[in-house]
């Protein structure tokens, strides 16, 4: 439930954006739709900036959890100050999702009464995506611990969440935002967060790797990346690849919608076409993963790495190139290949991590590595819609 309410919320946010660029959009003051050029670079910007965040938060929740779940901040700590252990005490796993569902429940509704670019930065974008961080890395974080020789199949089966979080919310969305506009819309998704997430935020699991390590020998992970780790190769080749790859990847889902809407369909066809590719996407991580598992997890990295950018140039290029009357079959199977292929990596870059670098390194080099994805994330759809030529052009636009 967590990764539909955060992943999945930042899987469909291309409709929010197609909607912000619309004539109908009742948000934005004055409407972006009369200026000469829309600002797609900032829109883009609001949505990855939330997206990057949600997961390069984990480089500050991470350590904070294992510190709690290992007391290592109560037992080095001999202050008498009662102010001081009583902050201690409330400090917990479950706090922190707990203020996470806040942030993003307040983040919504500030969001509804904004009225500039700069406002919904501030509010959809870094409340939001901070928020969501602190929501999904506590209950995430623990799962790699339960799993071994099926470590795959079970992230992707969790990181599936995603896709069938987007696939309910982005024709929800949709049908929200035309039926009672986008301000209300925001409203009943900071309802609909503190009616979900609260419940789901109590229920923070305990990391199994911190309650058999406190038994016995207090064997602990280490909550930060070392001198040594950071320079070894295989580190320093993995954060520049984690990096390009968000970079690139959220690029479709960020557009697919207003592309779909360039090649003369309804926004609400764009945003079930969303839909579909987050159901793909979740089907996928499964796949992928229980795949991982039987042929090996770094092959079916690459080879699904290679089928991503591959769809890329295969069906997306050829329908901005093509004449109209194919544009959209080729735009569809775009959509379908792109889907599956790229939804491997969510499932199998985490149980890799695990087995390139051990699970007692896995908190940290997960926070690190994430915490660069979410740099790419937040720099690639706002470099994407900068690059983007003039809307009068349609779909050459997208060349």
């Amino acid at each position: 439930m967590a990764i539909a309410l955060t992943i999945g919320y930042n899987q469909c946010y291309g409709v929010f954006q197609e909607y912000y660029l619309s004539p109908s959009q009742d948000v934005l003051v004055p409407s972006s739709a009369s200026r000469v050029s829309p600002p797609t670079a900032l829109l883009a910007f609001v949505g990855s900036l939330c997206y990057g965040l949600t997961w390069a938060g984990g480089i500050l929740v991470n350590p904070v959890i294992l510190r709690l779940e290992q007391g290592k901040w109560a037992s080095s700590t001999p202050s008498t100050r009662l102010w001081r252990r009583r902050i201690l005490c409330l400090l917990a796993p479950r706090t922190i999702t707990i203020s996470g569902v806040l942030m993003v429940a307040v983040g919504f509704t500030l969001a509804s009464i904004s009225n500039s670019i700069w406002q919904l930065l501030l509010t959809q974008g870094f409340l939001v995506g901070l928020g969501m961080s602190f929501l999904y890395f506590p209950l995430l974080a623990p799962a790699p611990g339960y799993f071994t020789n099926h470590r795959a199949t079970a992230m992707g089966f969790i990181l599936a969440g995603g896709g069938a979080g987007g696939l309910i919310l982005s024709p929800v969305i949709r049908a929200l935002l035309s039926s009672v506009g986008g301000r209300w819309t925001l409203r009943i998704l900071a309802g609909v967060n503190l009616l979900v997430g609260l419940p789901t935020a109590w229920a923070v699991p305990r990391s199994n790797f911190a309650a058999s390590s406190t038994i016995g020998s207090p064997e602990r992970r280490n909550t930060h990346v070392s001198r040594a780790l950071a320079s070894r190769p295989t580190f320093l080749f993995s954060a520049v690849a984690a990096a390009l790859q968000a970079a690139g990847a959220q690029l479709p889902l960020s557009f697919i919608p207003s592309y779909t809407v360039i090649l003369g369909l309804s926004a609400s066809k764009g945003s079930n076409l969303l839909a579909a590719s987050n159901a793909i996407n979740a089907v996928s991580r499964v796949l992928t993963g229980y795949a991982g598992d039987r042929l090996g997890r770094q092959n079916m990295l690459v080879l699904t790495l290679f089928l991503a950018a591959f769809s890329v140039f295969a069906f997306w290029l050829s329908s901005v190139l093509t004449a109209t009357s194919s544009s959209l079959s080729l735009w569809l199977a775009f959509v379908v290949f792109y889907s599956f292929s790229a939804g491997g990596y969510y499932a199998l870059f985490p149980a890799l991590i695990a087995e390139v670098f051990g699970i007692r390194q896995y908190a940290a080099v997960n926070a690190f590595m994430l915490f660069i994805r979410g740099l790419g994330t937040v720099f690639g759809s706002p470099v994407g819609g900068q690059l983007l030529g003039s809307p009068e052009e349609g779909s050459r636009a997208y060349t």
